[in-house]
């Protein structure tokens, strides 16, 4: 019988030599726990899978080393250990982007994000170029991946939290656009993406930043973390300094050597980026509330859909897959 969590951590511990009682975290909507313990002269966190999965820390290990090798700050790991499933992580703190923005003044954003922004592009300029050998090479947002985040939402938000019963044109009207949106999205050139780039992930260190929760990076079009950060289900951004950082976006990756020769084309791909993006977060919020009983993510269903009706209208294709939704879903 596999050993149980509680087990695993007691084997680690002692394996290791450390002493103390871990201090269980505030965790993410991921099958993960974390805990702080005394660690040195310091704390490290404890990441510990709630029943091992040797393939997905493999993919964290590749994930990590990839981006600690390109320059990107991600935490240090001190120990790992395959038999209980257990990682020592570097110890970022508490304070994500997101708690550290919180009443803050113009210049703090400002700087946080234009930090968030140089970070992103050694992610997506350095990290695509140094070919090494990573899992996320081998994932990309295809249009099978695009469309599958879409159904997704369709099933455990439209139709699971609000309890939707679509008609089958309606339902085949809703997945033409869908479908339309994923083979816009899936012909557009790919980098190597976070995949979960937003103020959650982004932890303050005084100054500067740490990224975290990385593994699940792919390659994508840019447009997918920059829109992960900039419209944000978290922190919402006022609309003139969303796109006073996608000018800094340009304006940074021209000066490592990506000329955007066309910003329109830029804002239609990063708006059809968002679009999907959204409605994928739309989607894992719904998830969780429905099917693992967390509705603590219910609240940003709200500001993610106001994206949606912000963005969606200029786009042809969506029209009608919006009038249908709009029966169903009172944010729309």
């Amino acid at each position: 019988m596999p050993q149980s969590k509680e087990k695993r951590i007691e084997q680690f511990l002692e394996r290791a030599k450390l002493r103390a009682q871990p201090l269980p975290l505030k965790g993410d909507a991921s099958t993960r726990s974390f805990y702080r313990i005394p660690f040195h002269k310091g704390t490290a966190v404890m990441m510990v899978y709630d029943t091992p999965q040797p393939e997905v820390e493999r993919t964290f290990l590749d994930v990590h080393d990839h981006l600690s090798a390109c320059g990107v700050p991600v935490p240090r790991i001190y120990d790992y250990d395959q038999e209980t499933s257990i990682m020592l992580i570097e110890d970022c703190g508490d304070i994500s982007l997101e708690e550290r923005l919180r009443g803050a003044a113009p210049e703090e954003y400002r700087h946080f994000y234009r930090c968030a922004i140089e970070i992103l592009l050694k992610i997506q300029i350095t990290g695509t170029a140094a070919r090494r050998e990573c899992a996320a090479f081998s994932r990309s947002f295809d249009e099978h991946k695009l469309t599958e985040e879409l159904d997704f939402f369709l099933t455990h938000t439209v139709e699971g939290f609000f309890k939707a019963r679509l008609a089958k044109g309606e339902k085949e009207g809703v997945r033409q656009a869908f479908t339309f949106l994923a083979a816009r999205l899936s012909g557009l050139p790919r980098a190597f993406n976070h995949r979960d780039y937003h103020s959650r992930n982004l932890m303050a260190v005084d100054r500067s930043l740490m990224v975290v929760d990385f593994q699940d990076a792919r390659m994508g079009p840019c447009q997918y973390d920059l829109a992960s950060l900039l419209r944000d289900s978290y922190t919402v951004l006022d609309g003139e300094f969303r796109y006073a950082m996608i000018d800094y976006y340009q304006l940074k990756s021209s000066e490592m050597g990506i000329s955007w020769h066309n910003r329109e084309d830029f804002l239609e791909r990063f708006d059809l980026m968002s679009l999907q993006r959204n409605l994928k977060a739309c989607g894992t919020f719904g998830y969780m509330s429905v099917v693992r009983g967390n509705n603590r993510y219910v609240h940003y269903l709200e500001p993610t859909f106001a994206y949606v009706r912000e963005v969606a209208p200029q786009f042809s294709f969506m029209s009608d897959c919006l009038k249908i939704l709009g029966r169903y879903v009172p944010f729309l």
